[in-house]
């Protein structure tokens, strides 16, 4: 399916009956939407498919439709599937299919954020984003922004305004407008989980289905690390340190490069190996936030503020961290 997790289908969905398959989630690792990395960070599966299976089942005491069946083992999740159907063939009496958007939502605008680039390319406007100020990197928002991109598109597309979202997406202004709403709901949750556990809910993803009866489903999974950015006393709880590593390598700027020249995935360069104290770091990061995310004790690892002080500092007097 992708290139962190698999889906194995079991039943097909049909015009009028959701399918069933299995989530895998693997050790596997992605940025920069280049796909699969050449390492795997381990345990890294099971401490997001846990995470996710918490955070379902929080939505549905919420009262919130998700694709959610059971957790089937560590790192496998049993849901439901609807039906891949292009934008320009959906209408707002469209079900049992999968919404074509990305629903991003952002608490804060972290440095390295692509809304500046947008801003910066007159892509969109503070305005359209709904701030009445220019924002800044690190700058924390005391109402979170929603934003929309692609789903089916090789890159990520944002639009510039909810108009273009309502156009592209087919489904008519009213449901735009309710995926909206429940998504702030699910943002603030994300929000309130993390406040209580000391964290920073710093922006995610989710993504949406329509199921037979017409109703939202969320789908696919959120609030994870690969998912949202969360941050512990100024930490990034997240895949960003791997990010901040390679943009540090020459391979960055070639691979930046052949994705603006629209290069062909098979031409696109390689990506090096991380080292290897590096890939330790971050997979007893994943283990143990899902831990503390979760109120319980799935692997044997360091709580995050002794991780973050103690392995977090030495990576950076070594330089592998900047």
């Amino acid at each position: 399916m992708g290139s962190v997790k698999d889906l194995n289908v079991i039943r097909e969905p049909t015009e009028t009956q959701v399918g069933e398959g299995i989530f895998s989630f693997s050790d596997r690792y992605s940025v920069f939407d280049y796909g699969g990395m050449p390492d795997e960070i381990q345990g890294k599966g099971e401490a997001l498919c846990l995470m996710a299976a918490y955070n379902f089942k929080q939505l549905e005491k919420k009262g919130l439709k998700t694709h959610f069946i059971s957790l089937q083992k560590p790192n496998e999740l049993r849901v439901k599937l609807v039906r891949k159907i292009m934008p320009d063939q959906l209408s707002p009496e469209s079900k049992n299919c999968i919404v074509p958007l990305e629903i991003i939502f952002r608490d804060a605008l972290p440095k390295g954020s692509s809304v500046f680039k947008r801003i910066e390319k007159g892509q969109t406007t503070w305005a359209d984003l709904g701030l009445d100020h220019d924002g800044v990197p690190g700058e924390k928002l005391d109402k979170p922004i929603i934003d929309f991109s692609t789903k089916f598109e090789t890159f990520d597309r944002y639009f510039k305004n909810l108009n273009e979202v309502v156009e592209y997406a087919g489904l008519g202004a009213e449901r735009i407008e309710e995926l909206k709403k429940q998504a702030l709901m699910i943002n603030d949750y994300l929000r309130e989980k993390a406040k209580k556990l000391g964290w920073g809910h710093l922006d995610g993803k989710v993504e949406a289905g329509i199921s037979p009866s017409g109703e939202i489903m969320w789908v696919d999974v959120f609030g994870t690390l690969d998912e949202d950015r969360f941050e512990l006393a100024g930490f990034n709880l997240s895949k960003e340190f791997l990010r901040e590593h390679y943009k540090t390598t020459p391979w960055y700027a070639e691979f930046m490069k052949a994705k603006e020249q629209n290069a062909p995935e098979d031409e696109w360069p390689e990506p090096p190996k991380l080292p290897s104290e590096l890939v330790k770091f971050v997979s007893d990061l994943y283990k143990s936030a899902c831990n503390e995310w979760t109120g319980e004790r799935h692997f044997d690892v360091k709580p995050l503020n002794r991780l973050m002080s103690e392995d977090y500092e030495k990576l950076k007097k070594e330089g592998l961290i900047k």
